[in-house]
C-alpha cells in the first residue's frame, strides 16, 4: 500500500507567500463507463453525501488521497450521478488550487452557477450575489484540489454557505491530511482514497494494453503483465501509461525485458512514480519526447489549447513530415498520441467530436519539467530569477497584473531565448509600462505570445503596431490577442517566416498590413472578433498556404474607390482553398459578385457565417442595384459544411442550395427580416441544431406539408435535437398549406429542447414528443395545448419510435413567461409528465386551478406559479436561466 507522497521522491507543496499561481482547471464532467474500479468507493461517497441522518444545513464531506490516486475522478463521478441530480437542487464545481482566496472562490462559484463572466465586484456584492443564488435550496458544491490548511480561511469561506437548506454539502478534495481535518467536523466524513487493488489493477491494465480490452490467451504474458502491474502501486495513471506504452506488442520477450530490465533499474521502492512514468517518456520518438517536454511552459492543471500547442511545436521545428504532408495534420498525430498514452488528459471535444484542448496530471508535469531541465523553463512573477544561458524556452506566470506590473528586467538576461509565453492569474486590462524591451532584448525569438498583456510602449501615439517588431526575422508565432492595436505596421511584413499571426480579440484593430502578400508562409492568421476591421488587403489571396481565417470583412466599393481603396471583396478568397474550421463573412452588404470566392472549392471548411451586416446600428436594408439573392448564390460551400449561419440577409428567399449540404448539423437563421420562404429542411439527415431568430416578415416555415412524413415519421427532421425559435412576430404555423388533421400531425421523433420565444400568432407546429426541456416565453399557448391533449397512435411502428403513447413522458425542465392565452394544464395530460422536476409558470394572468394538477407529477421538486406581473429582477435572473441553454450559433 502507498504511503505518503515522500515515498514517490516527491517534496511536499507548501503555499509559498506572495506566489501567485495560474489557476488550476478541472471540470465536472466524466464519462463513467470509462473509469475502472471505483464503484465502490462511488457509492459510499454518495452515501456521505446524501446522509440523511445529517443535522447541519451544510456539512463537509473530504476526500482525501496522493495525487495520481483519482480524487478529481471520484468527484466527478458522485457530481455526476442521477441520484445526487435528483436530490439536489443546485450543484456548483470549482477547482480551488494552491491560491486561496475567498474573493476567488465565491467567483468561481458564481461563475459556476450563472454561466457568466463577471464584472470586477467587491467581495460583500459577490456575497449577496451568491447568497441570492444558494438561499433556501439544497445545493452540493465541490471545492476540487484544496491546499489551504489554514482554519480561519476555510471558516472565512464556509461562513457565506450557512444558509442553504438542510440537507446541503461541500465535497472536498485533497491530498493533505491536515486539510481533511480542517474541513470536515465529523471523522466520518473524511473519506481516505487509496490505490486499486490487484484485480481492479489487473482490469484497468487489460482495457488499455489489450485489443479491444479482451485478455489474451497467452498465460505467460498474462503472468508477466501481472508482475508489470503490481509494481504500479495501484495508481491509475501509472498502470494506463504503462499499458498504453506496452499495447500492441504482445511478444512475452519483449514484456520480460521490460518488467525484470527497465522496471527494475528505476524502482528503488514498489511505490516509486516519476521514474515509471519516464520509462513511457524514454519510449517515445525523439521529436514526441521535445514535444511533451515543451509542455513544461505551461502552468500546473492550465487548459491546453490543442491548435495553440501545435501552432507553437511549429514554430520550434518539432514536427517532422515530408514535403506531401500538412505540418498541422502531423502535429495533430503527435498530440492524439501524447493523448492516447495518458501524458495529457481531461480531453475536451468540439460539437463534431474533435479533441480541441487538454490538461496535463500534475505527475506527468513534474515529468515534462523533470526532463526538459533548464532548457524549458517557467518562472513566476513573485519569484523571478536571472535567466540560465542555456534556457531556451521561458514562460512567465505574471500572477495579478495591475495597473504598477512591470515587465521583470532580470528577464531580459536571457538573451538566446527562442519561446517567450506570458500567463497570467487575474488582469483587468490596465495599460501597463514597458514592453517595447522585449521586442529588443530576445532578437532570437521564434514564438512570442503577450498572453493578452497590454504594453502601452508598444504602440506609437495612434495606435500603430511598433515598426522594431519587423526586426524579429526568426519569429514564426506571434500573439497580439486581446491587444489595443489599431494599425499594425507594415514593417510587419518582414517576418517572412511567421506561420501563426494571433489578433483575436483586437477589437480596435482596423487595418492588416497593406504588403501582407509577402508573408508567404503564414498558415494561421487568427482574427477572430476584431470586430473594427474595415476590409482585407490586396494580396490577402496569394497567401495559399492559409488555413485559418475565421473572419473576412467584405469593405465598401465606390467607382472612386475602386481606384484608391486598400481593400478588396471575396474574390480573395477564390485560391484559399486551404482553409479550414471557420469563417465568417462580414459586411457582405457591400459585395457586388460573390461567385469568385469560389466557397464550393473550399472542401477542408466546416462552419460558415454569411453576414449582410447592419447599418447605423440597424440591419443593412438593401443595396441599391445589388440582387441580394444573387450574392447568396454565389457563396455555395462545399458539401462538407457542417455549421451555417445567414444573418441580416435582406432577401426574400434563401437558396435551394441548402438542402445540398447534407452533413449540416447546426442551422442559424437570423435577421433575415425580410425573409418569407425557407428551403425545407426537415430531410437534411444530420441536423442537430435549428435556430431561426428574427425573421420580421415569415408567416410559416414551409410552404408546403409533406404527406411521406406521416407513412414515415422517422425522415422528419430524422436527428434534430434542440430547435430556438425567437422573435417572427407574424408565424402563424409551420406550413402554408397542408390537410392534416390533428392526430396526423408529423413528429420531431429526436427533439429534446424546444425555445420559443415572442411568437404571439403561432398556432399550430409539428409534435414533439420526446421533449426534456421546453421554454415558451411571450408566445401562444395553443401549439403546447395541443401537444398535451394528444393521444399519439402507435400507426404499428416499432417501439424504438418517439410517437409515444404518453407524449412528454420524458420531459424534465419546463418554463412559461407571459402566455397571455394559457387558463390551465389539462390533467389528463399531466398525468403522462411523470418526469417532470421543474415547473415554472409566470406572469401569466388567466392561469388558474393548478394547484389541484400539480399532484399527478410525482417527479416535481422545484415550482413556481404566478399570474401576476413579475418584477424587473425576477424576469433578467428567468432571462438569464434561459439563455444558459440555449445552443451558441456563432
Amino acid at each position: 500500500m502507498i504511503k505518503n507522497d515522500k515515498q514517490f521522491h516527491f517534496s511536499e507543496r507548501p503555499v509559498e507567500k506572495g506566489v501567485i499561481s495560474i489557476e488550476r482547471e478541472t471540470h465536472s464532467f466524466i464519462r463513467a463507463e470509462k473509469v475502472i474500479g471505483r464503484d465502490n468507493d462511488k457509492s459510499k461517497v454518495i452515501r456521505l453525501v446524501l446522509d440523511l441522518n445529517d443535522s447541519m444545513n451544510v456539512s463537509v464531506v473530504t476526500i482525501v488521497g496522493l495525487g495520481g490516486v483519482g480524487k478529481t475522478t471520484l468527484a466527478q463521478l458522485v457530481y455526476n450521478d442521477e441520484n445526487v441530480i435528483n436530490y439536489f437542487q443546485l450543484r456548483m464545481w470549482v477547482c480551488v488550487s494552491e491560491y486561496f482566496t475567498v474573493k476567488t472562490i465565491v467567483e468561481k462559484i458564481i461563475k459556476s452557477t450563472t454561466h457568466k463572466e463577471l464584472g470586477n465586484f467587491h467581495l460583500n456584492e459577490l456575497q449577496e450575489f451568491l447568497r441570492k443564488e444558494t438561499d433556501g435550496k439544497r445545493y452540493l458544491l465541490v471545492l476540487d484540489d484544496v491546499w489551504n490548511e489554514k482554519q480561519n480561511k476555510w471558516d472565512e469561506l464556509t461562513n457565506l454557505f450557512m444558509n442553504g437548506s438542510k440537507g446541503s454539502k461541500i465535497l472536498v478534495t485533497t491530498r493533505s491530511k491536515v486539510v481533511a481535518k480542517v474541513t470536515s467536523k465529523l471523522e466520518s466524513y473524511v473519506y481516505p482514497l487509496t490505490g486499486l487493488d490487484e484485480k481492479k489493477s489487473w482490469s484497468l491494465f487489460t482495457q488499455k494494453a489489450f485489443q479491444h480490452g479482451v485478455e489474451p490467451k497467452d498465460s505467460k504474458l498474462i503472468e508477466i503483465g501481472k508482475g508489470i502491474v503490481a509494481k504500479c502501486g495501484g495508481v491509475p495513471i501509472v498502470i494506463m501509461t504503462i499499458a498504453q506504452l506496452l499495447s500492441g506488442n504482445n511478444k512475452e520477450d519483449d514484456w520480460l525485458n521490460f518488467k525484470e530490465n527497465e522496471m527494475s533499474k528505476v524502482i528503488k521502492e514498489e511505490s516509486d512514480i516519476l521514474p515509471l512514468l519516464k520509462l513511457s517518456y524514454d519510449h517515445l520518438p525523439s521529436n514526441l519526447k521535445q514535444c511533451f517536454a515543451y509542455c513544461a511552459l505551461f502552468p500546473k492543471d492550465f487548459k491546453i489549447k490543442k491548435q495553440k500547442l501545435i501552432h507553437l511545436w511549429m514554430a520550434q521545428g518539432f514536427i517532422q513530415m515530408s514535403k506531401r504532408e500538412c505540418p498541422d495534420d502531423v502535429g495533430d498525430k503527435y498530440f492524439l498520441t501524447l493523448l492516447s498514452g495518458s501524458f495529457f488528459q481531461d480531453p475536451e471535444y468540439d460539437r463534431w467530436g474533435n479533441v480541441v484542448a487538454c490538461k496535463m496530471h500534475d505527475l506527468m508535469h513534474d515529468l515534462a519539467q523533470s526532463v526538459a531541465g533548464i532548457e524549458c523553463i517557467m518562472q513566476t512573477f513573485e519569484k523571478v530569477e536571472k535567466v540560465n544561458a542555456r534556457c531556451r524556452h521561458l514562460s512567465l506566470d505574471c500572477g495579478e497584473v495591475k495597473a504598477s506590473w512591470k515587465f521583470p528586467a532580470v528577464l531580459y538576461s536571457g538573451n538566446n531565448i527562442r519561446t517567450l509565453l506570458l500567463f497570467f492569474r487575474l488582469n483587468r486590462g490596465f495599460n501597463l509600462d514597458h514592453g517595447d524591451e522585449i521586442l529588443t532584448s530576445y532578437v532570437y525569438l521564434r514564438a512570442l505570445d503577450f498572453g493578452g498583456l497590454k504594453f502601452h510602449k508598444l504602440l506609437s501615439s495612434n495606435g500603430e503596431l511598433l515598426s522594431l517588431i519587423g526586426e524579429l526575422k526568426h519569429l514564426r508565432y506571434l500573439n497580439f490577442s486581446g491587444g489595443d492595436i489599431k494599425i499594425l505596421s507594415d514593417s510587419l511584413s518582414r517576418l517572412i517566416n511567421l506561420e501563426t499571426l494571433d489578433l483575436s480579440y483586437c477589437s480596435e484593430l482596423m487595418e492588416l498590413p497593406r504588403d501582407i502578400k509577402k508573408m508567404v508562409n503564414l498558415r494561421h492568421l487568427i482574427n477572430k472578433k476584431c470586430d473594427s476591421l474595415t476590409g482585407m488587403p490586396h494580396g490577402l489571396g496569394h497567401l495559399t498556404n492559409l488555413q485559418t481565417l475565421p473572419l473576412f470583412v467584405v469593405s465598401q466599393r465606390t467607382k472612386e474607390a475602386n481606384r484608391k481603396s486598400n481593400h478588396s471583396g471575396t474574390e480573395e478568397l477564390y485560391r484559399l482553398n486551404n482553409l479550414r474550421g471557420k469563417l465568417k463573412i462580414k459586411n457582405l452588404k457591400f459585395e457586388e459578385s460573390s461567385k469568385l470566392a469560389d466557397l464550393e472549392g473550399k472542401q477542408f471548411l466546416r462552419s460558415l457565417t454569411l453576414d449582410w451586416g447592419t447599418r447605423d446600428g440597424r440591419e443593412f436594408q438593401g443595396n441599391e442595384g445589388i440582387d441580394e439573392v444573387v450574392v447568396l448564390e454565389g457563396l455555395k460551400p462545399h458539401p462538407n459544411l457542417k455549421k451555417i449561419s445567414v444573418r441580416s440577409f435582406m432577401g426574400v428567399k434563401l437558396c435551394d442550395w441548402l438542402l445540398s449540404l447534407t452533413k449540416l448539423t447546426s442551422i442559424s437563421i437570423k435577421k433575415c427580416r425580410r425573409c418569407k420562404h425557407i428551403p425545407p429542411l426537415d430531410e437534411l439527415p444530420c441536423l442537430k441544431t435549428l435556430c431561426l431568430s428574427h425573421l420580421d416578415d415569415l408567416e410559416y416555415i414551409s410552404d408546403e406539408a409533406n404527406k411521406s412524413w406521416f407513412k414515415l415519421p422517422a425522415t422528419f427532421f430524422p436527428s434534430l435535437e434542440q430547435f430556438t425559435l425567437c422573435d417572427c412576430p407574424e408565424l402563424k404555423g409551420w406550413w402554408r398549406k397542408h390537410d392534416y388533421n390533428d392526430t396526423e400531425l408529423p413528429s420531431f421523433p429526436c427533439l429534446s429542447k424546444l425555445d420559443i420565444q415572442n411568437c404571439p400568432n403561432l398556432m399550430f407546429m409539428p409534435l414533439y414528443p420526446s421533449l426534456v426541456e421546453l421554454k415558451l416565453l411571450k408566445t401562444s399557448s395553443k401549439p403546447l395545448q395541443r401537444m398535451m391533449t394528444m393521444t399519439l397512435k402507435n400507426k404499428g411502428e416499432p417501439s424504438t419510435s418517439s410517437c409515444f403513447s404518453a407524449p412528454l413522458s420524458n420531459l424534465k425542465s419546463m418554463l412559461m413567461f407571459k402566455i397571455p392565452d394559457l387558463e390551465s394544464l389539462p390533467v389528463g395530460a399531466l398525468q403522462n409528465l411523470t418526469a417532470l422536476v421543474d415547473l415554472k409558470i409566470l406572469s401569466c394572468p388567466k392561469i388558474s386551478q393548478v394547484d389541484q394538477a400539480l399532484k399527478f407529477l410525482p417527479s416535481l421538486q422545484n415550482w413556481k406559479i404566478t399570474s401576476y406581473e413579475e418584477p424587473e429582477p425576477e424576469w433578467e435572473d428567468i432571462r438569464r436561466m434561459c439563455l444558459r441553454f440555449i445552443p451558441d450559433f456563432g
